[in-house]
């Protein structure tokens, strides 16, 4: 959420697997939203024409002793903008169906959602955190 004042609610939870890396948890669909459109970031989407809207999706930053860190996010099926994320994030390997009457759920009673993520394995050269997206001035000063 892009709120202005960070002692809101940020939406955020911290969760463990069980020991064979199950995870279950519960929540509200998300839905799609239109980024921000005042500054340069909406003049810059205007001036392409396209729209600035979001497919529904949820973030996911997952790790684990001996693997990358990974960052990432899932987008809900039949989400109207799915083919045309403004910020261009979805690919066919990340869209989730949300399902009805899953025998697989814990609670099959609610609709459910299900994706296997993998995380690789993290080298010894590589530093402490291998999330995608680091400071690359700090991967040097650590790797050296």
């Amino acid at each position: 959420m892009q709120r202005t004042d960070p002692s809101e609610i940020d939406l955020r939870g911290c969760f463990r697997t069980e020991s064979d890396g199950r995870y279950y948890f519960r929540a509200v669909c998300p839905l799609g939203y239109m980024i921000p459109m005042d500054g340069p970031v909406g003049d810059m989407i205007r001036a392409q024409g396209r729209h600035g809207y979001r497919p529904a999706h949820i973030h996911f930053l997952i790790g684990a002793p001996g693997y990358r860190e990974l960052v990432t996010a899932l987008y809900i099926s039949g989400d109207n903008h799915i083919e045309s994320d403004t910020v261009f994030g979805v690919t066919e390997s990340l869209i989730a169906t949300v399902k009805r009457n899953d025998p697989a759920s814990p609670l099959s009673n609610l609709l459910s959602l299900r994706y296997d993520f993998q995380l690789a394995a993290a080298s010894r050269h590589e530093f402490l955190s291998g999330r995608v997206g680091a400071d690359p001035s700090q991967i040097t000063k650590k790797a050296g």
